[in-house]
């Protein structure tokens, strides 16, 4: 609350602070810790806070029977405490400390079940997060000639052309860590971690590190021409995520990709040059896909640690209140009239089909659009609409705890009652969007006919899965063949490039040469002397210096 008001008050009076903390001065080095405070790092950070805190009060309940539960709590406080050094850093360093550390502690909650299932997510997701540190990493060698790694003023003192190279490192940095093509493959196996951590990595932290920092530097991205580029990449990726969630029956994995979706709909906004439209949906979003993973967790206990939609169904009837709020994120998420994210969505909607773009663009955004309403309308059909499977008539618990309904209840709220008040508050200066009647209700009939269209061919597509089969395992849910190229491409690779090297020169020849090696050699000279001293070679060495010594003492 105290990070909102202090945001609201930056709003008002248009003003940013900007302070420089100097831990030491060496020889013309200075060594400073950087925070930038203005309304939207604090916004955000009262919403990642308040989203945190709903979470960490659902995990004491979910998590209350888990072994290992005080670790998962500490590790989801260091969670939390990096994003919030990423937040108000406008520094690479510092960025740098918040950004590292996402990636390693994402690493320890993706393996906290400690299974081969795990541990083979946390390496895909680990070493993708280690390329995206890689790109950050040569940005800031990059920037080491200029004087300031401060890139918030990074457009005052740059060449034009070393600046292209720097924005391109810090581009690459976030398209890995918001996993867009063709660094997607980690989002989905991150989903192996505790639905807690699903939480808020794909609401506020991990995933969201990338487009915020895109947000941050978008004044200097707008210079430069390789955001067409950027803009196909995160078609391509919504178009491929929607896809993925059709024909995915793993009820985490769909919010995954929805999720993925979502993120390339904010890149796609942004690559249009709304910055304020973007941040406004990136809240939105932290809302309702928060709320659509706790709901998820409580649907997956009760199922007995199920993840199948297809091993589900009637739980409106069995979870009143949780099916309620689960329906309600997926109707936000397809910005249905009056929730919160129809408030951006619906202007993101509208200043789209504004823009000068050619058929590429609008044929993969509508498309996307259609898909979004197909998988959101799809989950609803298994999950409340479906009859009873036996299943669910045999394990199904009917468990809502206070502290499950009571950590889902404020942000639901906010969900669905708070959309105005942010879209007043954020956006008091308008651009004006003039439209024909037909592209203003275009997002409504493309819902109506997504839902006739499911309920049409539902069946139809549920009995040509079988027989494209092959088709759809190797293409559709391997992402396009992402999870292939990266687990068995460039993972395999890596793994074998390290150990190549490390067969090489750790115990290698290296090794051999330089550790082994000089600790034979002085091996052999300490024996050596001792032979020396030890026997009676000592005797001739020491005639041999008495002859000498007579020998330049009597040439003296």
């Amino acid at each position: 609350m105290i990070f909102f008001i202090l945001g609201l008050l930056l709003i008002y009076f248009d003003k940013l602070y900007f302070v420089e903390y100097m831990f030491f001065f060496f020889n013309s080095c200075m060594v400073l810790y950087v925070l930038l405070i203005d309304w939207m790092s604090l916004m955000f950070i009262s919403f990642v806070f308040l989203i945190s805190s709903m979470i960490l009060l659902y995990s004491m309940e979910y998590m209350n029977y888990d072994f290992n539960s005080s670790r998962f709590l500490m590790l989801m406080n260091f969670f939390i405490m990096f994003m919030f050094f990423l937040i108000i850093s406008p520094n690479l360093i510092s960025i740098l400390l918040g950004w590292d550390g996402l990636g390693m502690v994402s690493f320890c909650l993706v393996v906290f079940y400690q299974n081969k299932k795990s541990y083979s997510s946390g390496l895909v997701t680990v070493i993708l997060n280690r390329l995206g540190d890689l790109f950050i990493i040569l940005s800031m060698i990059w920037m080491l000639n200029f004087g300031s790694w401060n890139f918030i003023l990074i457009d005052y003192y740059i060449n034009y052309n070393y600046l292209f190279f720097i924005i391109l490192l810090i581009m690459m940095a976030s398209l890995t860590k918001s996993a867009q093509i063709p660094f997607s493959s980690w989002l989905p196996l991150a989903m192996a971690a505790p639905t807690p951590v699903s939480s808020l990595v794909h609401s506020s932290t991990l995933v969201t590190a990338g487009i915020y920092l895109m947000i941050r530097l978008m004044k200097i991205f707008l210079k430069f021409s390789f955001l067409n580029y950027l803009l196909v990449i995160s078609c391509l990726t919504m178009f491929m995520a929607g896809l993925n969630a059709i024909f995915e029956f793993d009820l985490k994995k769909i919010i995954a990709f929805s999720t993925l979706s979502q993120m390339s709909f904010m890149f796609m906004i942004l690559c249009l040059g709304k910055i304020d439209m973007c941040f406004f949906y990136l809240l939105m979003h932290a809302l309702f896909k928060s709320m659509m993973f706790l709901s998820a967790g409580i649907l997956i206990l009760n199922m007995n640690n199920n993840q199948d939609i297809r091993k589900m169904g009637g739980l409106i009837d069995c979870l009143p209140f949780c099916g309620l709020i689960f329906m309600f994120t997926l109707m936000s998420l397809c910005g249905f009239p009056f929730f919160c994210s129809f408030y951006s969505k619906d202007l993101i909607f509208e200043y789209f089909l504004m823009m000068d773009l050619n058929f590429f663009f609008f044929f993969f955004f509508l498309f996307s659009f259609f898909l979004t309403f197909f998988y959101s309308i799809r989950v609803i059909y298994y999950l409340m609409m479906m009859n009873y499977s036996m299943y669910n008539y045999l394990m199904i618990i009917k468990f809502e705890s206070k502290f499950l309904i009571i950590s889902m209840l404020l942000i639901s709220l906010i969900m669905i009652f708070f959309g105005s008040f942010f879209m007043w508050l954020m956006f008091y200066k308008f651009d004006l969007i003039l439209l024909e009647f037909k592209f203003k209700i275009l997002s409504v009939l493309i819902l109506f006919f997504s839902i006739w269209f499911f309920f049409e061919f539902n069946n139809f597509l549920f009995s040509m899965k079988y027989l494209i089969s092959m088709f759809n395992i190797f293409f559709f849910s391997m992402m396009w063949n992402l999870l292939f190229l990266s687990i068995n491409f460039f993972l395999n690779n890596f793994l074998f490039i390290g150990f190549f090297s490390l067969k090489l020169f750790e115990t290698g020849w290296i090794e051999y040469n330089l550790n082994s090696g000089l600790i034979f050699f002085f091996k052999k000279m300490i024996f050596f002397i001792q032979n020396i001293f030890l026997n009676s070679y000592k005797v001739y060495i020491l005639l041999f210096f008495m002859w000498f010594l007579i020998i330049f003492f009597f040439n003296y």
